[in-house]
């Protein structure tokens, strides 16, 4: 059973990184060649990875599955939203004319140079360093999760500026639990309305929408706009004054669109917010 799917896993890998590689050649401008190519082929990658750690059957390779995922799911999106951001304030970049561009009345977002006055937490940043650590030895053993600590301390104690912070919000495992499957539902939803745009060739309608955020704090926006661009058909562009403008590959029907971003935003919510935006968002 387990060979079964990793076959079925590797498959679908390497036939989202082919479409990804079709719809590079198909599409005609930067930001739908985003849609197409830098997901397909990163959710490619992931499944790739899965297949792999499934036939090997070791606590090494889970832990280097989650590593790639995380890594993956972290920088994907940040380069992407980068990228699109520069693409649409450059003038010599071609793309299709848009239905609709929220963003094109609004000056240039500067960069944010803003910090918490919060210190970040050493536990936080030692935790994460050992996973990494173990996840790349492919081993839990007593000298490696010794040798893990060690170094994370060190690292942790010579770089305090790279420590996260505790969220402010209130964590909900369950809601938690709802909102990966909500959005595990959306990357399948989403993967397969971009698979038919590549194969069928039908006429998109990119647009610029901005939507306003009812999430306030560091960690839900990031995680927001990180979903939003990790999910095929979506790239964050930029944030402005608690609105998010987001580039949609193919804007069929707004209201279904809006309604799926305030869900998604909800689901964050029940998992991440503070009391005070849940009273909010049940209003």
């Amino acid at each position: 059973m387990i060979d079964i799917i990793a076959i079925v896993a590797v498959l679908t890998g390497a036939t989202l990184s082919v479409l990804g590689a079709v719809g590079m050649l198909r599409f005609p401008d930067a930001f739908l060649r985003m849609h197409a190519a830098t997901k397909a082929a990163t959710l490619g990658v992931i499944l790739t990875t899965l297949a792999a750690s499934l036939e090997v059957d070791a606590f090494g390779a889970v832990a280097l599955l989650v590593l790639v995922t995380a890594l993956l799911f972290l920088s994907v999106p940040l380069a992407t939203s980068l990228l699109a951001r520069a693409a649409y304030h450059d003038p010599t970049t071609h793309r299709v004319p848009l239905t609709r561009d929220d963003l094109k009345d609004r000056p240039e977002a500067a960069d944010s140079t803003a910090t918490s006055d919060r210190p970040g937490e050493t536990i936080l940043l030692v935790g994460w360093l050992v996973v990494v650590w173990i996840a790349l030895f492919a081993t839990g053993t007593a000298g490696v999760i010794a040798g893990a600590v060690g170094i994370a301390l060190i690292v942790s104690l010579s770089l305090p500026g790279y420590r996260p912070r505790w969220p402010r919000g209130v964590f909900k495992p369950v809601a938690f639990v709802r909102f990966l499957i909500a959005f595990s539902r959306t990357i399948v939803a989403a993967n397969i309305d971009v698979i038919t745009a590549v194969i069928g060739r039908r006429e998109l309608r990119p647009a610029i929408v901005g939507l306003p955020l009812r999430v306030t704090t560091r960690t839900e926006v990031t995680l927001l706009m990180n979903v939003l661009t990790f999910t095929p058909g979506t790239v964050a562009l930029e944030l402005h004054d608690q609105t998010l403008y987001l580039h949609v590959m193919d804007l069929q029907d707004e209201t279904a669109f809006t309604d799926a971003f305030l869900d998604m935003e909800s689901r964050i919510i029940d998992a991440f917010g503070t009391p005070l935006e849940r009273r909010r968002a049940t209003r």
